[in-house]
């Protein structure tokens, strides 16, 4: 028989260098954790700090009249889905799509003024989108007309999603079955339409068709600040411009026009036209439209017509202290309350109503 056996030192050599490279790769490993761990825990301290001071992110369904948080517990409480309250209001409408008391045995129409009266037309603003029926600021100033003594009727015709165009429709169907000494438009800064489809947040509606919840942003508070930035640079950048744009040109022109047709209309009619302006409740500290504002009462300067800009009011506010809520930024009961204030102060000073 052949030994095939090695000698000891030869086993002895093989030892040694398994043992090396076993300390090897536990020293490789040691170093891994001696550079990877204080990266993971700066990257730990930095997610426990930003839940505190970094931005929040609230959970949306893409209903802009549902949310899923309710901080001023102003909302109520629709249903359950999973571990979650959907919070909101039970909107009531006419078939024309105005706005209708909240309680279920209020009226099926906006009632038709029985005598002449102060017609209120706009979008979403001023139909109510976030608030309740009594909040309105064309409610909350016919119960302080009424209150004080004044002889004036309120109709609100706002209309959720309507641009100048659908204003201008709803004015001439309205004119054609009363007289309005006063008309008032609420108008909003997307009322002559807007350049391009914005995707994601724009400065209304988180809850916008084509933005999505991201669980990733929920997850992580890392990841939530780094998209937190590239959607704050989009909408400086992208959406800003697209605001910016719908009153430039051509279609700047469309749109005053639209107006100007619409307060000839009025006068014709012997009444008088005030357009009440509602900023884009954003950035209050340095508002990005005051261009598109210095162009508005240029135009409603040169028309004769009344306007009353809210962003005097509003900017004494946080942007989203006026929010109806983290995901939808349509004014609030606080914004509306400003709004019908500021509307009535100017009535009463102009004598356009009376005792």
């Amino acid at each position: 028989m052949i030994d095939v056996s090695y000698p000891k030192d030869q086993r002895l050599d093989e030892t040694i260098r398994t043992e090396m490279k076993n300390n090897s790769a536990r020293n490789m490993i040691v170093k891994i954790i001696a550079v990877t761990l204080p990266f993971l825990l700066v990257i730990c301290v930095i997610e426990i700090l930003l839940r505190f001071l970094g931005p929040e992110y609230h959970k949306f369904n893409n209903r802009s009249s549902e949310y899923y948080s309710n901080p001023r517990g102003y909302h109520l409480p629709l249903r359950q889905e999973g571990k979650n309250i959907i919070y909101g209001l039970h909107y009531m409408e006419s078939w024309e799509g105005f706005r209708l008391p909240d309680h279920e045995s209020g009226p099926t129409k906006v009632q038709d003024l029985e005598m002449s009266g102060i017609l209120i037309v706009g979008d979403s603003f001023t139909y109510g989108r976030g608030v309740k029926y009594e909040d309105i600021y064309a409610t909350r100033l016919a119960k302080m007309l009424k209150d004080n003594g004044y002889h004036a009727h309120i109709k609100n015709c706002g209309r959720v999603d309507a641009d100048v165009n659908d204003i201008t429709k709803v004015l001439s169907y309205e004119m054609s079955k009363n007289t309005y000494p006063i008309v008032v438009y609420g108008f909003v800064l997307n009322d002559f339409g807007l350049s391009l489809s914005i995707k994601g947040s724009d400065f209304i509606d988180v809850n916008n068709g084509g933005n999505h919840w991201s669980a990733l942003r929920d997850f992580s508070k890392i990841a939530n600040l780094v998209m937190f930035c590239i959607e704050r640079y989009r909408l400086s950048q992208e959406t800003t411009k697209a605001y910016l744009d719908a009153f430039n040109g051509e279609n700047a022109e469309i749109g005053f026009q639209f107006i100007a047709d619409m307060n000839r209309k009025i006068k014709r009619e012997g009444g008088q036209l005030v357009i009440m302006l509602f900023p884009l409740l954003y950035k209050f500290d340095n508002y990005p439209f005051l261009e598109v504002h210095r162009k508005i009462a240029s135009r409603c300067a040169k028309e004769n017509i009344p306007l009353i800009d809210l962003l005097t009011v509003y900017s004494a506010y946080e942007d989203k202290d006026l929010w109806a809520n983290p995901t939808d930024q349509h004014p609030n009961e606080t914004a509306h309350k400003l709004a019908a204030e500021k509307l009535y102060n100017f009535l009463v000073e102009q004598k356009l109503v009376v005792h």
